[in-house]
């Protein structure tokens, strides 16, 4: 006994006092009738206690109440959160696998969401600051080309006020106020851009956009207006240049389109800032493509005069020269307005003209078996006709030649080879009977027309008055 430890003793005493209280307890609800008799004992002492005289059968009801209740199971009243918290506890089982998931899944959502605003955030700091960075370099250069348009405008006020052109005042004037309103214009930059201070920042960048557009807009419109008071200048100086020439001041009283010209460039010079600039130009290249065309037009004049020699020694008579009158005309007028290309064409005319005029020619029907060779229609009046036969003119050699006709149409002169005169009723007639009893027309020779000469000679007997020609059935 020597060899147990005090703490071993101690441990085995208070087994064996748990053992005999345990026993006790078993004993004490084995033997029923005494431990009745003690709860009877212990119902009266509560009541003596409190000074009531109690019946024994209300003693009895209470010791039979106590042991009617003794080996029954009484469940505790727990509120609702308990409860639940009973029940999450039991069932962990299910549900810790899926809350641990989900858990995981919860914080990698919060913790994507975190990097995702504070990524989001940091790209709008970049683009803004970019954005400012763009704005400062746009900033720059047009600090830089208001200096040069600054530095052109000074440059060019001495020749405006030389020129003595009101034109170019007005827009040099133009050009100085677009200049001075663009540098009037006050772009604020922030030089750094932070997140705390990204929206204030935000909106200075976005004024200051606004502020840059309207001011690149204006030095683009600066640097156009510059452009067109230079090219005014030039063609100002160019016009000047033109109306000292010698032969603009010697030939300007023989040809008044140079005149002409010259007013017509000085006045759109003067009107140049409402007209534009380049309608001024035009005028004053259009006075120079004339000047040079004077040494052209010489050999037109030359030529006018040979035609007009040449139609005098055909011997023309007063009505026979009459047609050529109007292409003389309209050849000198030509020469005076300086265009080479209408001169040319009216010579041409008169010489188409004169030729014809110095053939001598016969008017043939196209063919004398008669086939396409009559004409009847109706001349427009209720009931009237009229009768035709298609005829061609030919030279002594038996040629063909084009004849000059007025077209009624457009009034001009047209040259055709066949043609269509006009005969009386009778004459229509007896050469529709030879045709047919002898298979050939009647009547082949229509007129004549002798050389250098512009009138024709009809047959006798075919017309009744003046002659008509059809140039279209």
């Amino acid at each position: 006994m020597s060899q147990v430890s005090l703490t071993e003793q101690m441990g085995a005493m208070a087994l064996i006092d748990e053992l005999r209280h345990s026993q006790a307890e078993v004993q004490k609800h084995l033997d029923l009738p005494k431990h009745r008799q003690l709860v009877a004992e212990r119902i009266r002492e509560f009541y003596r206690s409190r000074g009531i005289e109690v019946e024994d059968a209300l003693v009895e009801e209470g010791v039979r109440n106590f042991f009617a209740a003794r080996f029954t199971y009484q469940p505790l009243r727990i509120d609702l959160l308990s409860r639940l918290l009973a029940e999450l506890y039991i069932s962990r089982g299910k549900w810790r696998r899926p809350a641990i998931i989900a858990f995981i899944l919860s914080g990698v959502v919060a913790f994507g969401f975190s990097f995702s605003s504070s990524f989001f955030d940091g790209m709008k700091t970049g683009l803004i600051r970019s954005k400012a960075e763009r704005a400062q370099e746009l900033a720059q250069s047009q600090a830089v080309q208001l200096e040069q348009l600054q530095k052109r405008l000074s440059v060019l006020e001495a020749d405006v006020f030389a020129a003595n052109l009101p034109a170019a005042e007005r827009m040099f004037e133009q050009a100085r106020e677009r200049l001075s309103q663009a540098r009037g214009l006050r772009t604020t930059i922030p030089l750094k851009v932070t997140a705390e201070s990204r929206k204030n920042d935000q909106v200075l960048v976005e004024r200051a956009n606004q502020n840059l557009q309207r001011g690149a807009a204006d030095l683009q419109a600066v640097e156009a207006g510059l452009g067109d008071v230079s090219q005014l200048l030039a063609a100002d100086s160019k016009l000047r240049e033109l109306l000292a020439t010698t032969r603009f001041t010697s030939l300007g009283n023989t040809y008044p389109v140079l005149v002409t010209a010259a007013a017509n460039a000085r006045a759109a010079l003067d009107h140049a800032d409402t007209q534009g600039v380049p309608a001024a130009r035009t005028a004053v290249d259009k006075l120079g493509a004339l000047i040079p065309r004077i040494d052209m037009i010489g050999p037109y004049l030359t030529r006018l005069q040979d035609a007009q020699n040449g139609v005098r020694e055909m011997g023309l008579s007063q009505k026979d020269s009459a047609p050529f009158q109007p292409l003389f005309a309209e050849v000198n007028e030509a020469v005076l307005r300086l265009d080479t290309e209408a001169a040319e064409r009216a010579l041409q005319e008169i010489e188409r003209l004169k030729a014809f005029a110095a053939k001598r020619v016969s008017f043939h029907v196209v063919s004398r078996m008669g086939k396409d060779a009559m004409i009847e229609r109706n001349s427009g009046s209720a009931g009237s006709k009229a009768w035709y036969f298609v005829s061609k003119a030919v030279d002594e050699q038996g040629d063909e030649v084009p004849m000059p006709f007025i077209d009624f149409k457009t009034r001009e002169r047209v040259y055709v080879s066949v043609f269509a005169i006009r005969v009386d009723q009778a004459t229509y007639e007896r050469n529709k009977s030879e045709l047919s009893l002898v298979g050939l027309m009647h009547d082949q020779v229509m007129g004549k027309k002798d050389a250098n000469s512009l009138t024709y000679q009809l047959a006798d007997g075919l017309f009744k008055g003046k002659p008509e020609f059809l140039l279209e059935w």
